[in-house]
């Protein structure tokens, strides 16, 4: 899911310049510095980054923008807020971008679509999960870490699909013939990577996850 510049028109490119960096100044604003500070969890965010900059690197692709790469953006939403998660995306971005794995002419538009797009429908899943359902360790670890990091995919992928179709750059059927049928191939073992670390980090690092509250899940 890496756009080439040359599919997206300059105007749409200058668009999702202004955003992201409307984006990441509303999240350096509300980004819990001191809560990350305080937990000392600077060297656990840092290694969650490498991670995931790791797993970028690895895609499968069908067309010019349209490939297939695990995100890991829904449990580092889950471990640091949505505010360090899109400013993380970015950081990956960059990096993805200076390794020549991104176009850094269509950057800020490939981030807003599989990075800062599936941040926001993670933290949302995990708002209303925490919100409405009961206070159970399996809900939060299958909605918030498996369902969630499986919608959140989707959302991305169907953004990109949207997006290369309103374009022109792709006919529908063509999408849909050569692209579509892959998705249950990489929307489940998406689920199940972010589901199974949540997981992990609820049985053993509990602390690592700034959205799971040990008093609330775990109180008799």
């Amino acid at each position: 899911m890496n756009f080439p510049s040359e599919l997206l028109p300059f105007e749409l490119r200058l668009l999702a310049d202004a955003l992201l960096v409307a984006g990441c100044l509303v999240a350096l604003y509300c980004a819990p510095w001191r809560a990350l500070r305080r937990n000392a969890m600077e060297h656990v965010l840092g290694a969650a980054l490498v991670s995931l900059l790791l797993l970028w690197s690895f895609h499968a692709g069908v067309s010019p923008g349209l490939g297939f790469h695990f995100l890991g953006v829904t449990v580092l939403t889950l471990m640091f807020g949505w505010a360090l998660a899109l400013l993380g995306t970015v950081v990956i971005g960059i990096g993805m971008a200076l390794f020549a794995r991104l176009d850094w002419a269509a950057l800020a538009a490939t981030i807003l679509l599989i990075g800062v797009l599936p941040v926001l429908v993670s933290h949302g899943i995990q708002r209303l999960v925490t919100q409405r359902l009961p206070a159970n360790p399996f809900i939060y670890i299958f909605l918030c870490g498996f369902f969630g990091a499986i919608l959140s995919a989707l959302c991305a992928v169907m953004a990109v699909v949207v997006t290369l179709v309103a374009l022109d750059v792709y006919p529908f059927e063509r999408i849909a013939r050569e692209y579509l049928p892959f998705l249950p191939l990489y929307l489940f073992p998406e689920g199940l990577m972010n589901g199974m670390l949540t997981a992990v980090f609820v049985g053993m690092k509990p602390e690592w996850l700034r959205s799971f509250d040990e008093s609330r899940y775990f109180r008799s």
